[in-house]
């Protein structure tokens, strides 16, 4: 839908403010006929939600939404090679991937199995030691263990090498992934991943942590199909309890919050009100978290916290927490998960800093941005790369080089495959392993090929006439005043929710405010007071802003009117709901 101009006039930071397109007539009718405010019909409109599919999308449920797991290609197949698996007592192992998303899809089927009283045993990997992926060191040592079947989550999709090996050595592998294939697939026992070429699901757009879910629910129905829970005498697993997990991992892996992952992330949340997992429970309290758990919490405090793990060599301990039912023992884990956190952020600030001073005016300008550096800590490059994505508004790709190796992590945007890009070049010999999907992607090649990658993608982008996200326009989706910001009105909004990527929360401009005061806070963020014509006061907040431009143009503006651009949020504190607004840019007042 094409944005119309609402002003031709820059902001105090030099950005111009567009208001999204709308349609009156649709927003009046589905205000009438679904008895919402004028601003949420609007919304509707915007996101282009049809009428016909309002009523589902406002009250969602799992038994009508979600998809039949059996059009999963492969997935009938596997889940009658666990149900064989279960009869004949064959032990069961997990290989998953180190990020939020494999520690959350490897402790889903963890604790599933848990519920059935089948102990299963895992392995996440060393990012640093072991890489990416399935390797065949811990097949063999599976093997030994006298495994017969091997989950891989969140990975496997490209291990073509150590599928052979499992094959050879008599171990059924079942690959359950997300990321881009080629079109030869591995030779493992099963694949279920919706970005298979013959997957006609599309679903290609859920996370790992989703496609385990959809696994475990047709496993599920496998064994209640056979009364296998009649026969052994146990009750049916609670697998909803289970949606805490699966929404984390999705908020965490940036996947779009669209269909099924929006339902399983709405439904995740009202799982965490129920503290029915012992690890995220402790991890809660150990983040300071007291209000009720949103998707910020989930992308931005818990999150990081156990990716943390996994970033400074401690790549289990995400997974330990998850699956942990001792309270001692996981506030202990979530402890440590803490202070890795703290320790990840400390180097995260200094390697940001340096990236973005390395960064001439010509990589800025390119279609996409390459950052890159010696001996970065590669366990925060994918942070780097996703701040700088987000400062410039362009696709990124940070590397890390060591003794002619270079390693690297990209974050893209909307309507860049970064996955495919990179499986391309790995085709052309320019990446010696890589992979991905649309959002993000990993990759290990020569430093001396660097430049070759650039010029590689720089040239697919342009050959496709693709144009990234412009760094200097921000679209809202509607003018509101001050005196119209309340808690009532941030509870419409969220009938849209929950927000994430491909379902962003609803930008806002309010046209005169005056700043009354203006304080620092924490770490760089700056609290503000704003005060309508009718009186009305309200807090403005606005993150890592100091010594910014926009944190120079509050202070610049105190005792002045301005205009706003930002989102609507609620402080819940000591059961009182305080109204704000989150400031993302300035600009003069709109008359």
């Amino acid at each position: 839908m094409q944005a119309t101009s609402l002003q031709a006039f820059n902001s105090y930071t030099d950005n111009r403010w567009e208001l999204k397109a709308s349609d009156e007539r649709q927003t009046e009718l589905i205000s009438q006929k679904f008895d919402l405010s004028n601003l949420v019909a609007k919304l509707f409109s915007i996101r282009n939600i049809s009428v016909d599919d309002i009523s589902s999308y406002l009250n969602p449920t799992l038994k009508d939404n979600m998809s039949d797991p059996s059009t999963l290609k492969d997935m009938d197949k596997s889940c009658v090679r666990i149900h064989e698996a279960l009869e004949n007592n064959e032990k069961i192992a997990i290989f998953g991937d180190y990020d939020v998303d494999g520690s959350t899809s490897t402790a889903c089927l963890v604790k599933y199995f848990n519920q059935l009283g089948v102990e299963v045993i895992y392995h996440i990997p060393d990012r640093f030691t072991e890489g990416y992926g399935p390797n065949k060191e811990i097949f063999q040592k599976f093997k030994e263990q006298e495994v017969k079947v091997i989950f891989t989550v969140d990975c496997g999709t490209l291990a073509y090498e150590e599928m052979k090996f499992a094959k050879d050595n008599g171990l059924d592998v079942i690959i359950l992934d997300h990321h881009q294939p080629e079109i030869n697939l591995p030779d493992s026992f099963a694949m279920i991943n919706p970005n298979r070429l013959d997957d006609e699901t599309n679903l290609g757009y859920l996370a790992a942590v989703g496609v385990t879910f959809m696994f475990i629910v047709g496993l599920n129905r496998k064994l209640r199909e056979d009364n296998w829970f009649i026969k052994k005498e146990i009750k049916e697993p609670n697998i909803i309890s289970l949606l805490d997990m699966v929404s984390l991992g999705t908020i965490c892996d940036v996947v779009p919050l669209i269909g099924l992952n929006r339902l399983l992330v709405q439904k995740g949340l009202e799982v965490f009100s129920k503290n029915l997992n012992t690890g995220l429970t402790a991890l809660i309290e150990t983040a300071n978290i007291t209000n009720k758990i949103t998707t910020y919490d989930l992308g931005f405090k818990l999150g990081p916290r156990i990716n943390a793990g996994g970033r400074l060599g401690k790549s289990k301990y995400g997974t330990e927490l998850l699956t942990s039912s001792d309270k001692i023992k996981a506030l202990d884990i979530a402890s440590q998960l803490d202070n890795f956190n703290k320790e990840r952020q400390t180097i995260e600030a200094h390697i940001l800093k340096t990236a973005i001073e390395s960064l001439s005016p010509d990589q800025i300008n390119k279609k996409i941005i390459f950052a890159y550096g010696q001996d970065w800590h590669e366990g925060v490059i994918g942070i780097i790369a996703s701040r700088i994505k987000q400062k410039f508004k362009k696709p990124c790709i940070v590397l890390s080089s060591s003794n002619g190796i270079a390693k690297g992590s990209g974050r893209s945007v909307k309507g860049i495959d970064l996955g495919n890009l990179i499986i391309a070049a790995t085709q052309k010999g320019i990446v010696t392993k890589g992979g991905g999907h649309e959002m993000a992607a990993g990759l290990t090649m020569d430093e001396i090929k660097i430049p070759l990658l650039e010029k590689f993608i720089e040239e697919k982008l342009s050959n496709n006439n693709v144009t990234t996200l412009s760094n200097n326009i921000n679209f809202a989706d509607s003018i509101i005043s001050i005196s119209a910001v309340n808690a009532e009105l941030y509870d419409e909004i969220n009938q849209l929710g929950p927000f994430g990527s491909s379902n962003e929360e609803p930008q806002f401009i309010i046209k005169s405010t005056k700043i009354t005061f203006v304080k620092e806070f924490g770490e760089n963020h700056i609290r503000c007071g704003l005060n309508s014509d009718m009186d009305k006061n309200i807090e403005g907040i606005t993150f890592r802003s100091k010594n910014t431009s926009l944190g120079d143009a509050i202070m610049n503006n105190k005792s002045k009117s301005v205009s706003l651009y930002g989102k609507i949020k609620v402080n819940e504190w000591g059961g009182r709901r305080t109204p704000q607004f989150h400031i993302e840019d300035i600009g003069p007042e709109i008359v």
